[in-house]
């Protein structure tokens, strides 16, 4: 088996089946498999999937949150190869066939994603540099329109580069992105410690720990019908009212401690970037 798509679900068995409508057809010059894994989501995605989709290995479970749900799909994957796929991602043949390509014959390559952009065509911030403790202060408060907030935020979006070029990045969102499933296996798959949020971060820098590259292909992409469900303009406001919120921030706190006291990955963009 040379790929494993895997898409991890969880109360959004319509975007799945809005999205397999395609995906499900593709006829790669491969052998490929899709696997469904379900976080307890109780939205009739069995019913859909073996209505509409009988090939499709769906696996189910307790909701043990994003990182933990896609390593159930990781660890069944026959695949060499396994695509990440979020339900909202609507990814076209030729676009799957480039990752598979670009990455196959390379040992450096961690893992490798596509440029993301909206429905309507524009680009989305995709592809980040490794933040510093100052992340949730630009992200989340008014101190992002400072001067010094307006610049950490450039560094941080990698505003400065080309999103239309083929580059190494610190890391990227991990709604769509390809690697070796051996990789995945050595490096220690998603820390299951990260609900949600930032489980993407923490897998690109262990990546680079290995001296393993995350590539990030823009003259490629795919359509991410995302939506912000951890943003709030206000933090306090937002982690009163917003379980996701606090989550997100959880997971920063976890990421922080995780490596204090550690510098930075020695073959980073980052770490390269620094004179």
């Amino acid at each position: 088996m040379n790929l494993s798509i895997i898409i991890l679900n969880y109360k959004q068995a319509n975007l799945i089946k809005y999205q397999l409508k395609k995906l499900y057809y593709y006829d790669f010059p491969f052998e490929s498999e899709i696997i469904v894994v379900d976080n307890n989501s109780h939205d009739k995605i069995s019913e859909v999937i073996d209505k509409n989709f009988p090939n499709v290995k769906l696996i189910t479970g307790k909701n043990i949150g994003y990182g933990g749900g896609n390593n159930f799909g990781i660890k069944s994957a026959l695949g060499e190869y396994v695509l990440i796929l979020n339900p909202d991602i609507r990814i076209k043949k030729d676009v799957i066939l480039k990752l598979y390509e670009f990455i196959k014959n390379r040992e450096d390559i961690g893992l490798v994603a596509p440029r993301l952009i909206n429905a309507d065509g524009s680009i989305q911030d995709t592809c980040f540099a490794f933040p510093d403790w100052k992340y949730p202060i630009y992200r989340r408060t008014k101190l992002a329109k400072t001067k010094s907030g307006k610049q950490w935020l450039e560094n941080f979006l990698m505003k400065k580069s080309d999103r239309n070029s083929t580059m190494q990045v610190d890391w990227i969102m991990g709604a769509c992105f390809m690697m070796k499933k051996s990789t995945m296996e050595n490096i220690g798959y998603f820390d299951e410690n990260i609900f949600m949020y930032l489980e993407d971060m923490d897998l690109c820098r262990r990546l680079w720990e290995k001296n393993k590259a995350v590539y990030y292909m823009g003259k490629i992409f795919a359509i991410h019908l995302h939506q912000q469900a951890s943003h709030g303009k206000n933090i306090i406001k937002s982690l009163l009212n917003n379980k996701l919120s606090r989550i997100h921030l959880n997971s920063w706190i976890y990421y922080m401690k995780k490596y204090r006291n550690k510098k930075l990955p020695l073959y980073c963009p980052s770490t390269k970037n620094i004179k």
